[in-house]
């Protein structure tokens, strides 16, 4: 399982971004980031789903609780329940719909 500081490294890379234009975006400290980065120091909840939503990705995909980069986890859940139990009148898909997108619109 990837750490946060791994993830962070990861996303930064993808992102072709230094950790200076990471910084300065989310308005951090560049040395409280960097320790982020190098696993000194632990971000708080805020600043994880800062993180999470500066890159377009889910704050269990920042802790690395999930490998799926968005919110498709609750929706693949959702979806496998579905699947299990049946939705006759597609209230449970209508349902997650809504979820979903209160959850992972931002």
């Amino acid at each position: 399982m990837e750490s946060f500081s791994e993830r962070l490294i990861h996303l930064r890379h993808s992102h072709n971004l230094t950790q200076k234009e990471v910084s300065d975006s989310l308005e951090l400290v560049y040395s409280n980031y960097n320790r982020y980065e190098r696993g000194v120091r632990t971000p708080d909840n805020e600043t994880i789903v800062r993180f999470a939503n500066f890159f377009k990705v889910s704050p269990m995909y920042m802790l690395g609780i999930s490998h799926l980069m968005n919110g498709d986890e609750f929706l693949l859940d959702v979806l496998e329940n579905i699947e299990l139990n049946g939705d006759p009148e597609g209230t449970k898909a209508k349902f997650a719909l809504e979820e979903y997108r209160k959850e992972f619109t931002v």
